[in-house]
């Protein structure tokens, strides 16, 4: 791995506007051809979408795969996509060919993240979250989509209890092979989780993360 870097914030709105920054400043540094994202739900993603959507980018360059996925219809409010079609999507000029939603389950979206990447499965740029238990995109503690060596899309479940159960997930093989990849945490809950993220620990899904580009991890201190 290339670089890792920590930052942290006081808010929640200071960290969106850095992650904003990087954004653009990755999409300009990559000046020819598509610029290939992937993006996460939950509620942190959210002030990040705000901050990118007031941005004047050339969006047309731009295409927005999903680096997990709840398997429900899209216009539920549990689905990842709907969530930043709300927030993101829908106040920018982006075309409809652009976004790349999981329609058909993991192997026709492998299918269909391979053919824009021309094989090799590298993402531009991937935005995670982090659960309080160490979680990120659809990678839980204990699951066998861990161990996946092979794929880069994968099915995956939730923890018993959680809703909706059913996901589809990048695995650590599409993270991992990311230009950059940036996981963000916000608020007290999440503290002590990010900090073992960031020193690495193998023990939890998160501290896995060890992209062949730049690992950024970011935390504030308030939502």
């Amino acid at each position: 791995m290339k670089r890792r870097s920590v930052k942290r914030f006081g808010t929640g709105a200071d960290m969106a506007g850095f992650a904003a920054g990087f954004f653009e400043a990755a999409l300009r540094e990559k000046s020819r051809g598509k610029f290939l994202v992937a993006i996460s739900g939950g509620r942190t993603p959210a002030g990040l979408f705000k901050k990118l959507s007031a941005l004047p980018l050339p969006w047309d360059r731009v295409v927005f795969f999903m680096a997990d996925e709840r398997l429900v219809p899209l216009s539920s409010p549990d689905s990842n996509f709907g969530a930043a079609r709300r927030a993101l999507f829908s106040r920018i000029k982006i075309p409809a060919a652009n976004l790349r939603p999981v329609k058909n389950g993991a192997a026709a979206y492998e299918k269909e993240l391979l053919k824009e990447t021309g094989d090799s499965g590298r993402l531009d740029l991937i935005f995670l979250g982090l659960g309080e238990d160490g979680h990120t995109a659809s990678l839980f503690p204990g699951s066998p989509v861990l161990h996946e060596r092979g794929r880069f899309v994968s099915a995956a479940r939730a923890p018993r209890g959680a809703r909706p159960e059913k996901r589809v997930t990048l695995t650590l093989k599409a993270l991992n092979r990311a230009r950059a990849l940036v996981l963000m945490a916000s608020g007290p809950g999440k503290k002590k989780i990010f900090e073992r993220a960031a020193r690495g620990d193998r023990s939890i899904p998160a501290g896995r993360l060890r992209p062949r580009g730049g690992l950024h991890l970011l935390y504030s201190e308030r939502i």
